[in-house]
């Protein structure tokens, strides 16, 4: 009975010792198999020597992460509707209609976030608009001058330019804008995990 008991333990060791392993992927290379792993990305940080500055530089950076968080998804939301106004003004020839379809869109958007971009810190506005220009492929500036017209856009841009903000600005992922890119990456990472674990 006892053998019988070993027996049937150590066949369930090996079956699932024999499962639990897989096939790594390889490359032929003359007459050498090497295996070939694909590894996920990682950002790298140097610390700095400084006790006092990383401490001030780790603030900094919490902070760009938080502006982001909370205006990535305006930029989102912008360039989704900026989409669907061009897919509108592509079904109508009438310039009266073109118009009413701006007037009825601009409506809409001023009631829904005015209030919540009101509550913005320049900063974060400043970062609004080269995530806009990130999502759309132009600045805020064209996108008010195409729908709105150029006496409007200049002047939310003066206005834009007494706050510190340029609505002309543009995004450069790999040069000032690194440190943005980086972190909007990382959120559209997490997004699209989150959505491929439901």
């Amino acid at each position: 009975m006892c053998k019988i008991f070993i027996i049937s333990l150590l066949s369930l060791f090996i079956n699932s010792f024999a499962t639990a392993q897989s096939v790594v992927p390889s490359m032929i290379m003359g007459r050498d198999t090497i295996p070939h792993v694909l590894l996920h990305e990682v950002d790298v940080v140097a610390r700095l020597k400084n006790p006092r500055k990383y401490a001030r530089q780790q603030q900094r950076n919490l902070r760009m992460i938080h502006n982001v968080k909370k205006v990535f998804p305006y930029a989102k939301i912008a360039a989704a509707k900026i989409n669907e106004i061009e897919y509108k003004l592509a079904q109508t020839d009438s310039e009266a209609k073109r118009k009413q379809i701006i007037k009825q869109e601009y409506k809409e958007l001023m009631h829904t976030f005015k209030q919540p971009l009101m509550k913005l810190t320049v900063t974060q506005g400043k970062i609004l608009v080269r995530l806009i220009y990130r999502e759309t492929n132009n600045t805020s500036f064209n996108h008010i001058k195409e729908y709105k017209g150029t006496v409007n856009a200049y002047f939310w841009q003066s206005l834009a330019l007494l706050f510190g903000n340029n609505l002309k600005a543009d995004y450069e992922p790999n040069g000032r804008d690194r440190e943005i890119e980086q972190i909007v990456r990382t959120l559209e990472k997490e997004h699209s995990s989150h959505i491929s674990r439901r």
